[in-house]
C-alpha cells in the first residue's frame, strides 16, 4: 500500500465510516463493472482480484481478457477520481478477501483541503501508471512485431 494512501487513512480529517469503509468480497463478485460512472477507489487488504476488459471479437461475439491479476496492497479505481469517464475495465474477484472502500468524493474534497497529502498521492499515482504505460507499450510492441513476422512469412 502506498505510504500516502495509509496516512490519509489514519488521518483525523478522513474518517472511517464516512471517508472510507470496509468490504469483504467473495470469489468472483464483481467490483468494478466496465462502463459505470463511479469516482470510488479501492485498497486491496487481503484477496486476490482480476482487471478484465471487454473485447468485441464480431458483432455477436465478446469476451473477457484477463489484463492482469491485483493483490494485497494494490489500489484500483482512480482514473475515475477526477474525471467524468465511465470506467474503463471490470475488477472481479478470484478468492474470498477484504477490500477498504474509499469513497471518490470525500477523497477529492480532502486532496483539496490538504494539498502536500494530495499532491504525493498523486504523485504516487503518476509514477504507477508511468511504469504501467511502459509495460503496456512493451506488450503491443511484442504483438505488433509478431503480427508483422506473420504477414511476412505469408
Amino acid at each position: 500500500m502506498s505510504a500516502t494512501l495509509q496516512t490519509i487513512l489514519e488521518h483525523p480529517d478522513f474518517p472511517q465510516r464516512l471517508a472510507w469503509w470496509r468490504e469483504d468480497f467473495g470469489p468472483e463478485q464483481a467490483i468494478i463493472k466496465e462502463g459505470d460512472n463511479a469516482r470510488d477507489l479501492y485498497l486491496i487488504e487481503r484477496g486476490v482480484l482480476r482487471v478484465n476488459k471487454d473485447v468485441e471479437v464480431t458483432e455477436e461475439r465478446h469476451m473477457q481478457s484477463g489484463l492482469l491479476e491485483l493483490s494485497a496492497g494494490d489500489v484500483f479505481g482512480e482514473l475515475n477520481l477526477f474525471g467524468k469517464a465511465t470506467r474503463s475495465a471490470s475488477v472481479v474477484a478470484m478468492t474470498q478477501g477484504v477490500l477498504v472502500h474509499i469513497d471518490g468524493n470525500e477523497l477529492a474534497e480532502f486532496m483539496d483541503q490538504h494539498i502536500e497529502l494530495g499532491y504525493a498521492l498523486l504523485k504516487e499515482f503518476f509514477n504507477r501508471h508511468a511504469v504501467a504505460l511502459g509495460y503496456s507499450n512493451q506488450r503491443y510492441s511484442t504483438i505488433y512485431a509478431r503480427q508483422l513476422r506473420q504477414d511476412d512469412e505469408r
